[in-house]
């Protein structure tokens, strides 16, 4: 579809699409516009004589929109939730403004109806932009500011709110981009070309071999036995008391944050690759500890060992699920009993097909004794997998039944709300995680079925998950934390709309973005995967390494959290720019996980 711009007697410009006006470019006083065509956007420069501490670009649609976008910050004025975030697009009747690292994209938003939308963004440059949004009953007026700013409130963590910043840097040229496209179609191309600007080639900090040497390390080190018998892999590593201490509550998960079965079968291909009795050892004490000992009274496998009571979730179950029939797998290769394993993965699907709504879908939580406690939230999509991974192993028609009605389900409700819900357990909001299995489902869904639409779900899903991936390197205060660490943003990908920082939970679906770059011919999934892992390999301790003053991190750990915007603690100097200090497990069970799917570990180098 082509774009077009026209110049207007009153100094306006506008665009259309096909012939249909989309939107009006509103002049700038002592500003003169220049328009060229790039790629599939039009490109605007913006000149003044003099230079200005006070530049906006200004664009507004021509058209009812029906879903708006700022990426990683506000999906439809975030009304779906009730966490501690941004909700609408104004405070006291004044736009939000957000600072270019505080989103993906520098200045971007979007707006959509069901045939046309528009994209705008541009690039981070000396003295920083900020986007802004708002809606009108009619149209939506798209913002971009020079210098950087953000107001008339700072989202910070803790449920508290920061006053407004102003920067300084006066410039005299400015360059932004307008996308035009059918439906949703525009923020699509715009996060398109924002990569093809801003990706090349890049050099992990470290090789795969050392990235999971290191992993198994700290899988070892976090390696514990309690008093009463039972045996798993602690959650991690808190700052306490002048040292770092394995965390004393909430101990224990099989999946999520805990990852407790992904290290087991690890620690199993370690065995295998390197015949380390010690790694199968371990292995195997800790899933059949989970098998034996945390279990509720009804007989159901719980997803988290303490403390009491703690309800089933479905993605911890989704992941346990998945590796058992790992763990299962590797098992038999080592010649190991295995029967346990598999038996517990198919248990975990017979749960979710007693529990399958009529509609298809499934749930999030459910009480110990298996009944219903959370319905809502696309991260009851996690159970999709292991539902199709048995119809793959098995052929039987009850898994793939299941697993078709879930994935629609789900998919459909994706697809109306135009993003994934619930699936962070420590959040009630729009979030990336939920729709991850979206994408790990519609690859392992054709997999298991061969009907090639599923591809294309997978597709949609992956754009998705690309809004919460940064394009762009953010230029950090030279004094700030992630500034000595040396912390490149680019590739990683936030949390959510209520947590707005950067972690690596992305490589738990670098396997898949390579997989869907292959199945589709589009190289650029398989950047963004790529991209993914080498930010995600930044900052491993190699058991020396010292952040912000204390000693040295265990081998293998890494933050959980990059506050790469202003987010943290606003009473602290140290509250942005800076790290979690929450030295959790999950990021070295993803990468080891990411490792022991690949083949070629080349493509790592």
């Amino acid at each position: 579809m082509e774009i077009t711009w026209n110049l207007l007697e009153s100094g306006s410009v506008e665009i259309t699409l096909e012939g249909r006006l989309a939107a009006v470019i509103r002049p700038m006083p002592l500003a003169r516009d220049t328009f060229f065509r790039d790629g599939k956007a039009i490109c605007i420069h913006r000149e003044t004589d003099t230079p200005t501490e006070e530049m906006v670009l200004v664009v507004e649609t021509c058209f009812k929109p029906i879903h708006t976008m700022i990426p990683a910050i506000s999906y439809d004025g975030n009304s779906w939730g009730n966490d501690h975030e941004y909700k609408g697009y104004s405070y006291n009747g004044e736009p939000y403004t957000f600072a270019h690292h505080r989103s993906s994209l520098p200045g971007a938003s979007a707006s959509w109806s069901d045939d046309i939308g528009i994209a705008v963004w541009t690039e981070a440059t000396e003295g920083g932009c900020a986007s802004s949004l708002t809606l009108h009953e009619d149209r939506c007026t798209h913002r971009i500011l020079w210098p950087e700013r953000e107001g008339p409130r700072i989202l910070f963590a803790k449920k508290c709110w920061g006053e407004p910043f102003r920067g300084r840097g006066g410039k005299t040229e400015f360059t932004a981009w307008v996308m035009a496209a059918g439906g949703n179609e525009a923020w699509k191309d715009m996060l398109s070309h924002a990569w093809s600007r801003g990706y090349s080639p890049m050099v992990p900090s470290l090789g795969p071999d050392e990235v999971w040497q290191r992993g198994i390390r700290y899988a070892k080190n976090l390696y514990t036995e309690e008093p009463e018998g039972f045996r798993g892999f602690s959650i991690g590593y808190r700052w306490n008391e002048g040292a770092w201490r394995k965390r004393d509550s909430y101990k224990y998960e099989i999946g999520w944050c805990g990852q407790n079965a992904s290290y087991a079968v690890s620690l199993m291909y370690d065995a295998q690759m390197n015949s380390d009795n010690e790694s199968l050892d371990m292995a195997v004490t800790v899933l059949d500890s989970w098998l034996s000992k945390a279990r509720s009274k009804q007989g159901y496998l719980l997803t988290r060992y303490d403390p009491p009571n703690m309800p089933i979730d479905a993605c911890n179950l989704g992941t346990a699920g998945l590796q058992f029939f790992a763990a299962a797998s590797i098992a038999k290769i080592l010649g190991k009993s295995y029967e346990e394993y598999e038996k517990a993965a198919f248990d975990i699907c017979h749960f979710t097909i007693e529990r399958q709504r009529l509609d298809g879908g499934i749930g999030m939580k459910w009480n110990q004794d298996g009944s219903a406690l959370e319905l809502r939230g696309t991260a009851g999509g996690f159970l999709i997998l292991p539902l199709a991974e048995a119809f793959r192993r098995t052929g039987d028609g009850k898994y793939n039944t299941a697993a078709v009605r879930a994935y629609t389900y789900y998919y459909n409700e994706f697809m109306k709300n135009g993003y994934g819900t619930a699936g962070a357990l420590d959040t009630y909001c729009i979030d990336k995680e939920s729709v991850i299995p979206l994408l790990k489902g519609g690859i392992l869904m054709y997999k298991a079925t061969g009907f090639r639409r599923y591809i294309d779900f997978a597709r949609e899903a992956a754009w998705y998950l690309s809004t919460w991936q940064w394009h762009h390197s953010v230029n950090y205060p030279p004094d700030s934390v992630l500034a000595r660490m040396g912390y490149d943003t680019f590739g990683g990908t936030a949390v959510s709309t209520s947590h707005q920082h950067i972690d690596p939970f992305a490589i738990c679906y670098v396997p898949d973005l390579i997989e869907l770059s292959r199945l589709t011919g589009e190289p650029q999934w398989k950047e963004r995967a790529l991209a993914i892992w080498v930010n995600g390999v930044q900052c491993i301790s190699d058991g020396t390494y010292e952040v912000m003053g204390k000693s040295a991190r265990p081998e293998g750990s890494q933050d959980e959290g990059y506050l790469h915007t202003r987010w943290g603690d606003s009473d602290n100097k140290d509250g942005y720019f800076s790290v979690s200090q929450w030295l959790v497990a999950w990021p070295g069970a993803f990468r080891l996980e990411c490792l022991r799917s690949s083949l070629n570990w080349n493509i790592f180098k």
